[in-house]
């Protein structure tokens, strides 16, 4: 549980370009541009890969475990600074965490903040007419349970065409002190698709997506995770989603006999530009 927490938490963040590079920022209902756990599997396919430059994003959570009962509200903050060069206005950065973490504990259910800060560099590398490219490090610091920080970073290719967009990532995070709980090194690999729906401007606002992680951490068995869900976009600046994720589906350990099921409600509200 403790080594997929890190992983996520690793993979909530993404980033963006200069205002001229429009096709980033195109948003769902056109084929245009989180909950912080599924901030990056949304927007391989979904959103635009960053927050317009000189703005803020909000994305939060509610995540139940249909398996164990756990509880958790994954947020996150993102802001991109408005600017043409690729750390001033083609870089999101953001921080991401659990508000509220629930699980059974000794004595009963304990309910805490989040086990780890995660904060984020998304760099925009390449913007092409179907093609973008990006590269996101990013730092986990650990504030219970476990001691020191995970280091990684993950890259990201995504390609759009029409009202499909489809999305691929390759992941490395390393630990500064491992445990049992906290291995040495974990790679992950990502592959996620979305259609915005057409036919009526009410249908315009739905894109269902569906992604897949496989996982493999030092000294454990490969895992894959499965992800489906659709997003509303409300309004330009209000967006909702409702996912499934389920974890443990190949690789399964005597630690973890059954897949986790779990349902995420998350919500994406842009503040627009700062004044």
């Amino acid at each position: 549980m403790k080594t997929r927490v890190a992983t996520l938490v690793a993979l909530a963040a993404t980033l963006c370009p200069s205002a001229l590079d429009a096709q980033l920022f195109r948003r769902a209902r056109s084929g245009q541009g989180r909950n912080s756990t599924i901030s990056l599997r949304k927007r391989l396919h979904v959103n635009t890969l960053i927050t317009e430059p000189g703005t803020v994003e909000l994305d939060w959570a509610n995540l139940f475990s249909l398996t164990s009962g756990d509880f958790s509200m994954p947020s996150a903050v993102k802001f991109t600074p408005e600017g043409t060069s690729i750390p001033w206005g083609r870089t999101e950065y953001s921080i991401a965490f659990d508000s509220i973490s629930a699980a059974d504990g000794t004595g009963g259910k304990l309910v805490r903040f989040s086990q780890a800060i995660s904060m984020t560099a998304t760099s925009v590398l390449f913007d092409g007419e179907k093609w973008d490219i990006a590269l996101a490090p990013q730092a986990s610091f650990f504030l219970r349970d476990e001691s020191g920080a995970r280091l990684g970073a993950t890259a990201i290719v995504r390609y759009d065409s029409g009202r499909n967009s489809t999305g691929f990532t390759l992941g490395w995070s390393g630990a500064t002190h491992s445990s049992a709980t906290n291995p040495a090194s974990t790679m992950d690999a990502g592959f996620g698709y979305g259609r915005n729906l057409s036919g009526s401007p009410f249908l315009e606002k739905f894109t269902p997506h569906f992604n897949a992680i496989w996982e493999r951490s030092s000294g454990v068995s490969g895992t894959l995770a499965l992800f489906e869900g659709v997003e509303f976009q409300m309004t330009d600046r209000i967006a909702f989603d409702v996912s499934g994720q389920h974890y443990g589906i190949h690789g399964l350990t005597p630690n973890n006999p059954v897949p986790d099921n779990q349902l995420v409600f998350g919500m994406t509200v842009s503040l627009g530009h700062l004044k």
